[in-house]
């Protein structure tokens, strides 16, 4: 029975389509917008029309409507990309859709159809929602049977690149893709046929190229200024399928998905290992991410044992690369290395191989304390009773760290402490940085050339010692063979005939080299005499410290961190105040005085007794005048009738000035009497709260004498009988 009447969302689909048979149809152009504006309008009405084309493309398929299909599939493309806010009402129908058209034997062989099928899956996967990957497990088993199936037709049917290039990429857009495991292995399968289809656009990245890191030695400088060889990052406007497909995996920020694009690099690395396509994919990862190629290939030694040289190789080419790696965490990449190496049933290949990758990790500095902290960790190893049976191996990785450390960064500690582990300690020497932290180390340093038995090995040492700390060598070691008592004289007489090299002063090494022949040794008196000019030897002053210490502890360190200006003198002559003491008390004066007692308006804080006092007027005094009683100082005598005089005279001032009460705004009817006897009472107020203040005793010991004053005839006027008057 024939419908009569047509639903709406029907008719505007079959309208977009044009008549006849011919397979490079196009959809209508006026057709196709109204419908577009039809499917925004309501939500239910862009479900109707995704079934419809469904339920159509079933119809075409089975009529082999070749048009009719391109211009479905050019429908759902603009209904995507116009409606992706809407995406999941209608993806599982295009999914479908597609699925359909590739499993069609009709027109899955036709290249302008899958054309049409990657452009729409495109549109779909630059859209998509990583939300629907994660919870919608019915759409993520429709998006693995359609990438699954498309590959295969692509490869094995039509066998075209580039739409499996296309293909590829399209699927490494999807965002949070790789958070799903099952979409995770879709990934990870188009990286490797990305990796797979640029190495055989690239003959060069097939073959096997593995060179051993010390044929090109590298000189080692900081990572972030490195040069960075041309890669993936600089093929920026590249025509390349393959490399837009490559870009699309490693250059990007999302770590999962970086983690398993670098998992499917390694896959095609161990198949056929090549340095070269190693280091141009690292360079096209961001800097601060590149490290974990470092991390999952470092994993991958647990995994494959069989093939964990060719991983340490790999590791080893990037290292020593100029590609930039910022944020690796050295330690923990080396003491997986180191576990590895002493693991049971490693190979001499794999621990050789896993010591020359030490050495390389080091050929480049991360941080200012690398190198000591790599040798620390190998110190600790060798310290662990457990690991007895690997010394040797062991100091092979002390003796690789110290052919690629070309900057001295060593601590001098630190060598000392791994003297006992390594058979050539001179070549270990050669990286001691120039730095001493104090002068217990330059001294044990000493003690451990006097203990070497080869008197060329000794000469060797000390020479470097005074080439790489100066003039600390030369001060710790005059410090040092003052106090020598040994039987083998050969470190004395080498550090004196350096020293004397080091000084260029000839007479002190003609005086070493006859000395030894002697069997005698430099005296205090000798080396003095060496010492004792500023102009020839600019560590005169200092040696003289030490000659003249007599075995006491005194940093040499310290002596040579001192700036060479002359010594200032602190022998200032001092002018203390002799103060007599008793059996009780002793005083010690907080202030100088001159052979003129100063005026005790100066003495605000801790002024001596008046009894001090005169023990200070009396010396430098006559005998005469020692033994008998001395009368107090002038000064003072001065100071106590300044107050009596003031009172004289005051009544002549009132007779002048009218005198007002700062209290009061005016003062009315005040006689003078009145007026004397409070300015008088203030005065004298004010006289005993300074004496407080000065501490000048008002009442005197019994011991003492009373004072008098300088004048004993005083005229008292008629004021003075007024100031007191009741």
């Amino acid at each position: 029975m024939r419908i009569l009447f047509t639903p709406k969302h029907q008719k505007l689909v079959n309208q977009c389509y044009p008549t006849g048979r011919t397979p490079d149809k196009k959809p209508k152009s006026s057709e196709t917008s109204y419908l577009l504006y039809y499917v925004n309008s309501r939500r239910t009405k862009l479900e109707k029309v995704s079934t419809y084309l469904a339920k159509k493309c079933v119809a075409d398929l089975n009529h082999r409507r070749i048009g009719n299909i391109t211009v479905t599939l050019e429908l759902m493309n603009k209904i995507v990309n116009h409606c992706k806010e809407n995406l999941n009402v209608f993806v599982k129908d295009f999914l479908q859709i597609m699925i359909k058209i590739l499993s069609n034997a009709n027109v899955n062989n036709d290249v302008g159809v899958l054309e049409k099928v990657e452009e729409t899956f495109g549109s779909i996967c630059r859209n998509l929602d990583g939300a629907m990957c994660n919870g919608d497990t019915e759409f993520i088993d429709m998006f693995e049977v359609f990438v699954n199936l498309y590959l295969e037709v692509v490869t094995d049917r039509l066998r075209d690149d580039i739409l499996l290039l296309k293909g590829c990429s399209d699927i490494s857009v999807v965002t949070n893709l790789a958070a799903t495991p099952q979409a995770s292995k879709l990934l990870s399968r188009a990286a490797e046929l990305s990796l797979t289809k640029y190495q055989e656009r690239n003959p060069q990245y097939r073959v096997k190229n593995l060179e051993a890191s010390s044929d090109q030695p590298i000189a080692k400088r900081l990572t972030r200024t490195q040069t960075q060889v041309p890669g993936l990052d600089d093929l920026t406007n590249s025509d390349d399928e393959a490399v837009n497909a490559l870009r699309s995996f490693f250059n990007t920020a999302e770590t999962d998905k970086l983690t398993l694009a670098i998992k499917a690099l390694l896959k095609v690395l161990l198949r056929i290992p090549n340095k070269s396509l190693l280091q141009f994919i690292c360079n096209g990862i961001p800097v601060h991410l590149r490290y974990i190629v470092i991390l999952i290939f470092i994993r991958q030694l647990d995994k494959d044992k069989e093939q964990s040289v060719i991983v340490l190789k790999l590791i080893s080419s990037l290292l020593v690369s100029e590609v930039s790696i910022v944020g690796l965490s050295i330690l923990d990449v080396m003491r997986k290395l180191l576990n590895t190496q002493l693991a049971a049933g490693a190979t001499a290949e794999t621990s050789n191989q896993c010591a020359t990758t030490i050495g390389d990790l080091n050929r480049k500095t991360y941080y200012k304390d690398q190198t000591s902290d790599m040798f620390s960790e190998i110190l600790l190893r060798l310290r662990d009773e457990r690991n007895l049976k690997f010394h040797n191996i062991l100091r092979r990785d002390i003796q690789e760290l110290a052919a690629s450390t070309y900057t001295p960064s060593l601590s001098l500690e630190m060598f000392l402490d791994l003297t006992a582990y390594v058979d050539r300690p001179l070549k270990l020497f050669s990286v001691v940085s120039e730095s001493v932290s104090g002068s217990f180390s330059i001294s044990k340093l000493f003690h451990f050339i006097d203990s070497l038995t080869s008197e060329g090995l000794q000469q060797e040492f000390i020479a470097a010692a005074f080439s790489k700390f100066k003039g600390i060598a030369l001060l710790a070691g005059l410090k040092h063979y003052l106090e020598y008592d040994s039987k083998n004289n050969d470190p004395y007489y080498i550090y004196h005939e350096e020293a004397a090299k080091f000084l260029g002063i000839s007479d002190y090494r003609n005086q070493a080299q006859y000395k030894r022949k002697s069997g005698e040794r430099f005296s205090r008196d000798d080396l003095l005499n060496y010492y004792s000019d500023v102009e020839t030897n600019k560590y005169s002053e200092k040696g003289r410290r030490i000659i003249a210490s007599n075995g006491n502890n005194i940093s040499t360190t310290d002596l040579v961190s001192h700036s060479n200006n002359n010594e200032e003198t602190h022998n200032k002559e001092s002018f203390a105040l002799p103060l007599p003491s008793n059996n009780n008390y002793e005083y010690t004066p907080k202030f100088t005085v001159s052979s003129d007692v100063r005026s005790l308006k100066t003495l605000r804080y801790n002024s001596p007794k008046v009894k001090d006092l005169k023990a200070a007027e009396l010396k430098g005094a006559p005998a005469s005048k020692r033994n008998g009683l001395s009368r107090g100082s002038q000064s003072v005598k001065s100071h106590i009738t300044n107050i009596t005089f003031l009172l004289s005279e005051l009544d002549d001032d009132c007779n002048e000035i009218k005198i007002q009460d700062p209290d009061d705004e005016e003062v009315v009817g005040l006689e003078k009497t009145a007026i004397a006897r409070s300015e008088s009472l203030k005065l004298l107020n004010n006289a005993s709260k300074g004496a407080k203040r000065l501490s000048i005793p008002v009442r005197l010991q019994e011991d003492e004498d009373d004072f008098k004053d300088a004048n004993e005839d005083v005229q008292i006027t008629s004021t003075r009988g007024k100031l007191f008057a009741a």
